[in-house]
């Protein structure tokens, strides 16, 4: 799927930013396609170099518009990107194609991807918890500006990964958006999420808890059902 400009000149529809996250992951999920070479060429990005790999510029080229690149940041997407590569391609998690809403209206789909998001941002905090993450190296993560992201990013992925855990790729751009404006009220509500899926995960599951409950994991890609 391509979102670049149509003939007339216009852009595409404005896309939730989960929605493009989900698209710029869904091709690292199949390595034979997707190729080892490109694969390895994005685990081995270096989120603070010069960003020129070609792997990275042809994804953002194939699934971005410029202006979806420029509201969140070359450099933020890039790292979401770099950390999608350590998770690939048997660890990463987001909403399947069939999941989301028949209908092509804006509303409906722009619904869609904020709740699938929040979800994702509580995920991500009980999969830091139960992969042993400790409060202490949380606490740096939901701190950390965007520049300590680069560094403190990374680590968490493959911490999860060696844990045999999924990475929600929404809540990874979500918090990587975050840290452009930490004081902002977004910014603040997706590290809130996340410290409540932590800290929910640490006093353990309620006695009425049920199947289906905000406990149960989200849905994930074809083959990485989590």
């Amino acid at each position: 799927m391509t979102t670049q400009p149509d003939p007339a000149g216009g852009d595409p529809p404005p896309r939730h930013r989960a929605e493009i996250a989900a698209r710029i992951a869904a091709p690292l999920t199949n390595e034979d396609r997707f190729g080892t070479g490109p694969l390895a060429e994005l685990r081995r990005l270096d989120p603070n170099g010069a960003l020129a790999e070609p792997t990275l510029h042809r994804l953002l080229a194939r699934h971005t518009t410029e202006r979806e690149v420029g509201e969140t940041g070359f450099p933020a997407w890039a790292l979401v990107i770099h950390a999608a590569a350590l998770a690939a391609p048997d660890h990463l998690s987001f909403p399947r194609r069939e999941d989301e809403p028949a209908e092509n209206g804006a509303e409906a789909r722009a619904a869609f991807w904020a709740e699938r998001s929040r979800r994702a941002q509580r995920q991500f905090g009980r999969d830091l918890f139960e992969a042993g993450v400790s409060e202490r190296r949380f606490s740096i993560l939901l701190d950390a500006t965007a520049d300590e992201l680069r560094i403190v990013m990374p680590r968490i992925v493959r911490l999860l990964v060696g844990a045999g855990k999924r990475l929600p790729v929404l809540a990874v751009a979500d918090l990587v958006a975050s840290a452009r404006h930490l004081e902002d009220p977004w910014a603040q509500s997706v590290r809130h999420r996340i410290a409540r899926g932590y800290y929910r995960a640490e006093a353990g599951p309620k006695p009425d808890a049920r199947p289906g409950s905000e406990t149960a994991p989200s849905s994930s890609s074809p083959g990485e059902t989590a």
